[in-house]
């Protein structure tokens, strides 16, 4: 089973015309159609890792990478392989540019303006600006869908990468942010037998900006694990 995790600017749409055979969607709480527990505290990683009933291949883009890396170090066994596409770190030490975005996108959140955070993310991590309304319209749904929940996230404040035993990939934007360059070098310093790849012309989302080439990529990196 192969299951693909979207980012945390889209939601599981992202994956629409991406062609890779057999896989599966999972969309994360908060986004699209799956609204956030009312209240009470929650996790993505745990809600993905009960969503599993045998080990599979996750493929996460962005946030969703991260999330699936969470349950690749947590629960082994649940995990076959492992693609991460501009994964962040929660422990990263984020350069002043990335700060700057999330300081202003935070601004804009506390104003009121959903939709107006919505186009800040989409001009800041998008490279094609063909994709541009699409990304707006999801990450705006996934504000409001938000703002409607007193539920609080679990979140995670370091991530033990010596823990995954999975086969990894892991792939990057040519063009995105140093910040996941340099997040992509530690990953495959530091998980064990890790392959390292570029996807060229792709900023922060490949899978969109690039989807034949990241298909490619990933269904080569699925299929030399079962020959």
């Amino acid at each position: 089973m192969i299951v693909l995790v979207h980012a945390g600017i889209c939601d599981a749409r992202m994956w629409d015309g991406f062609e890779l055979p057999g896989a599966v969607r999972h969309e994360l709480s908060g986004f699209g159609q799956t609204p956030m527990p009312a209240t009470g505290e929650f996790s993505h990683a745990r809600d993905l890792a009960a969503a599993l009933s045998e080990p599979a291949a996750l493929v996460g883009a962005s946030f969703g990478g991260q999330v699936c890396l969470e349950v690749a170090s947590s629960h082994p066994d649940l995990v076959s392989e492992l693609v991460l596409l501009d994964a962040p770190l929660p422990d990263h030490d984020w350069s002043e540019e990335v700060l700057d975005f999330a300081r202003r996108e935070e601004e804009l959140l506390e104003e009121g303006e959903p939709h107006a955070a919505a186009v800040l993310n989409a001009d800041f991590w998008l490279e094609d600006p063909s994709h541009r309304d699409r990304v707006i319209e999801m990450q705006e749904r996934a504000f409001r869908l938000q703002s409607e929940s007193e539920a609080e996230e679990i979140e995670t404040e370091s991530i033990d990468l010596g823990s995954v035993q999975a086969r990894t990939l892991v792939a990057v934007g040519e063009l995105d942010k140093r910040d996941f360059h340099a997040i992509a070098e530690r990953l495959a310093r530091e998980i064990p037998g890790t392959e390292r790849a570029e996807i060229p012309g792709a900023g922060h989302l490949p899978a969109l900006e690039r989807p034949g080439e990241t298909s490619r990529l990933i269904r080569e990196f699925l299929q030399e694990q079962r020959i």
